[in-house]
């Protein structure tokens, strides 16, 4: 029988909303559930890059490239 080496990752993300007016910044922090690291941010691309430390993703072009 073949072994799979599958590895499972898990992230918490929180997202923090001051509440009104709707386009109040929003800020949040994510937790790696495997080592407990927890980081917070303010931009999506800090916690992408967080994620990047973990595992290996593939970047996509944005749509309007």
């Amino acid at each position: 029988m073949e072994e799979n080496s599958h590895a499972i990752t898990s992230f918490v993300v929180r997202f923090i909303h001051s509440g009104p007016p709707d386009n109040t910044a929003y800020r949040g922090a994510i937790l790696n559930v495997q080592t407990n690291e927890e980081m917070a941010f303010a931009r999506w691309e800090e916690a992408v890059e967080f994620i990047r430390r973990f595992v290996r993703l593939n970047t996509v072009p944005e749509a309007d490239e």
